[in-house]
């Protein structure tokens, strides 16, 4: 394993960069040539921000627990890490928030099948010995609309639930692809080093 995952910490962003164009996960993750966030992702996280305080933009979406919940976990030699949205550590509630402009960018079946919700269940299970069986989780996608260059919450601001589960098999088998990624990621830096 390259030195480059000893010193930083893998992310669900870095997995599904590496999935999409190893290329483009090189230049951003070992040669750091990262592109600007784009206006929609900006307008996402001014949103994310505001949640589960008192100048929310979605005043009516309420979840529990501790807001930017960190998890960190070892997965043998590699680092992993993650910040989901919000957890509850007394009643195991799980909470991701995701924006877009597509209308059904989130739907059951995409969320069911959400690699991200599946890492942060790995990762409650290997940091605090959680089984993902016992945690409940919920995606809130927020629809965000378009005008011209600018982005906006409609009026009123609204949101759809989706609830989900994942169980042990599941995250066992994500450790596996999480430690065969890493074995592809290791060989991709080699060859383009």
């Amino acid at each position: 394993m390259t030195n480059r995952f000893k010193v930083r910490p893998l992310s669900y962003s870095q997995l599904s960069s590496f999935e999409y164009d190893p290329a483009q996960w090189y230049q951003n993750y070992i040669l750091g040539i990262r592109e600007p966030a784009n206006p929609a992702m900006l307008f996402g996280n001014t949103v994310g921000d505001t949640l589960g305080t008192p100048t929310s933009m979605v005043p009516d979406l309420i979840y529990p627990g501790i807001k930017e919940f960190e998890l960190r976990a070892n997965l043998g030699p590699i680092h992993i890490i993650g910040f989901c949205d919000a957890y509850c550590p007394e009643t195991k509630t799980l909470t991701e928030n995701k924006t877009s402009v597509t209308k059904d960018r989130w739907t059951q079946k995409k969320v069911d099948e959400h690699g991200q919700l599946t890492m942060y269940c790995l990762m409650l299970f290997l940091q605090h010995q959680v089984k993902p069986e016992d945690v409940t989780i919920n995606l809130n996608f927020i629809p965000v609309r378009q005008s011209g260059f600018d982005f906006e919450l409609p009026k009123p601001p609204r949101f759809e639930t989706f609830p989900t589960k994942r169980t042990t098999r599941q995250i066992l088998e994500y450790a596996v692809y999480i430690q065969h990624t890493v074995k592809l990621m290791d060989e991709y830096i080699l060859n383009h080093g």
